[in-house]
């Protein structure tokens, strides 16, 4: 109500009254409820246009997450909270619920990456430590494909992240080694890139590595590149010693791979990315890939081949060849005879052709070679190790040979190893020797000796002059047939055996009574009156 007073004409003593006029208005305090109510709805307003959309992301495990506390993040930025987790209905696993920013919302597309950030020990060094203070968070690493908002997390972290300029290759082996996620690519010692990851190959033989190469390393792969396992420390021994080999610190400890591209290939355009390349053994069996030309033979050795193994090498004249593929052992019952067949393989592209040569067929080559005497043969190669090569050269005195071709290689003839040849020569030798009437010879002239010392000592000697110069005769030649007997079998007898210290003694003391024969001979000539008289100054 509102009261007015409006004045009017009045007499004295009269009393004035209030004239009351009633009205409607607004209440003031009721600005304040509708104030509130306005900044709710703005507010409201504002954080329904600021929210982004929900999404959900699967784990095998729940470790270091929780509803209304773990972030979602970007470059160390928040662009999301985790609102629940919740168990699969098949027990799989976990799948988190995420409310999402409006500015991460653009991103939310097919190959958006999702993992779970805490300390973690891997090839590429240690990570997360920070999360020991702040705690766990879900890392998100952006898609470019179409939107999405339901995602299969990461397990482990991505060596890779999707805004890294490179290119990946794939690399196929024989075998996975050492190698893991986050091993590194290395180029002439320089970390270039990482190994993504592998699987079986399609064969079911061999593994198919996925790597990363980063830019501007990438620019370097040719389709002539190279690349090899560099894992670990390479020790090599072969027919030239032992060899040690590696590539860095962290290849030793985690495995790595290493390439490298011919200068001749560096003229051309790099390899597109997804290209396949082999992965080799080592950096040595990447100079053995360029004799791609290989022809089989296959040779047969008498005797022990140990020290020969596959991957020995064929040597022609110090150089190699070839390399000995398999070594076997054969069985023939009729005759019963073993052998050991060895299967090489020559490489004709390490020969270089002088001239204008006509092009010839590889076996009708040899088959040329070995009617000049070309023959393979067994030799050390390495003292240290023991290890055996197939050497190649020619024996023009040899019995003759051809290239036999009617088996499923062509056979190349062999002669035997000069260890062979001395061990058969020495055995002939020492049949020989026991052949040799040596002991009855021996017996003869011992006889000989003490006939000749009883014939001295005898009271009848100084009536027998003659007869002792014809036993000194005798003697001598008994003396010469010994020493040819000898001398026949000094060559093969050692110095500390009974035999020939038999001979020797023997020798010497029939050298020693002939020598006495002979001056006692010829004093009686001189002085035949010393059968009656004796020797002046001596005895009887």
């Amino acid at each position: 109500m509102e009261l007015n007073e409006r004045a009017e004409p009045r007499t004295a003593g009269e009393v004035p009254e209030a004239a009351v006029e009633t009205g409607r208005r607004f209440p003031v305090v009721w600005l304040i409820p509708l104030v509130a109510l306005a900044a709710a709805v703005w507010l409201a307003v504002v954080t329904i246009r600021e929210q982004g959309p929900a999404i959900s992301v699967r784990f095998e495990n729940a470790e270091g997450l929780e509803a209304g506390t773990t972030k979602v993040k970007y470059k160390n930025v928040d662009v999301g909270v985790v609102e629940s987790v919740r168990l699969l209905p098949d027990l799989s696993g976990v799948v988190l619920r995420a409310a999402m920013s409006r500015d991460a919302e653009p991103h939310l597309r097919q190959g958006t990456r999702f993992w779970v950030v805490k300390p973690r020990l891997s090839a590429g060094g240690v990570s997360g430590l920070g999360t020991l203070v702040s705690g766990a968070y879900v890392e998100m690493d952006p898609g470019s494909g179409d939107e999405q908002r339901a995602f299969i997390g990461l397990e482990t972290p991505p060596v890779v992240r999707a805004n890294v300029a490179g290119s990946e290759y794939i690399l196929t082996a024989e075998r996975l080694g050492s190698l893991t996620p986050g091993s590194p690519v290395s180029y002439r010692g320089l970390v270039a890139g990482e190994v993504l990851g592998y699987e079986l190959a399609g064969d079911q033989r061999t593994v198919d590595i996925y790597v990363f190469v980063r830019q501007p390393y990438d620019r370097l792969v040719r389709n002539d590149t190279r690349f090899w396992n560099a894992s670990g420390i390479d020790v090599a021994i072969g027919a030239e010693g032992v060899s040690v080999s590696t590539d860095s610190l962290q290849a030793i400890l985690t495995g790595g791979i290493a390439f490298d591209t011919p200068l001749v290939a560096m003229d051309r355009p790099p390899a597109p990315a997804g290209t396949a390349f082999p992965l080799f053994k080592s950096q040595a069996s990447v100079s053995e890939a360029v004799y791609t030309e290989k022809v089989p033979y296959l040779m047969y050795f008498e005797g022990s081949v140990r020290g020969l193994a596959a991957g020995a090498p064929v040597e022609f004249r110090g150089l190699k060849v070839g390399t000995v593929e398999d070594v076997s052992l054969v069985f023939d019952p009729d005759p019963v005879t073993v052998r050991v067949p060895v299967i090489a393989q020559l490489e004709p592209q390490r020969i270089a052709v002088v001239g204008e040569v006509e092009p010839m067929a590889p076996y009708d080559v040899m088959d040329k070679l070995v009617g000049r005497g070309l023959r393979a043969q067994l030799k050390p190669g390495n003292l240290l190790t023991g290890q055996l090569v197939v050497a190649l050269d020619f024996y023009p005195d040899g019995p003759p040979a051809e290239l036999k071709r009617g088996g499923r290689y062509p056979e190349l003839p062999t002669v035997p190893s000069d260890l062979e040849t001395i061990t058969r020569s020495l055995t002939d030798l020492f049949a020989r020797i026991g052949e040799l009437p040596l002991g009855p010879l021996v017996a003869d002239a011992r006889g000989a000796v003490q006939a000749m010392q009883t014939l001295m000592t005898s009271s009848d000697f100084q009536r027998s002059a003659t007869s002792l110069r014809q036993a000194a005769d005798a003697a001598k030649a008994a003396l010469v047939q010994v020493e040819a007997t000898l001398g026949a079998v000094e060559g093969m007898v050692g110095e500390n055996s009974a035999l020939r210290y038999d001979l020797g003694a023997t020798l010497t003391d029939m050298r020693d009574a002939a020598r006495s024969l002979r001056v006692f001979t010829d004093y009686l000539d001189r002085h035949p009156e010393a059968l009656i008289r004796g020797k002046p100054g001596g005895g009887e």
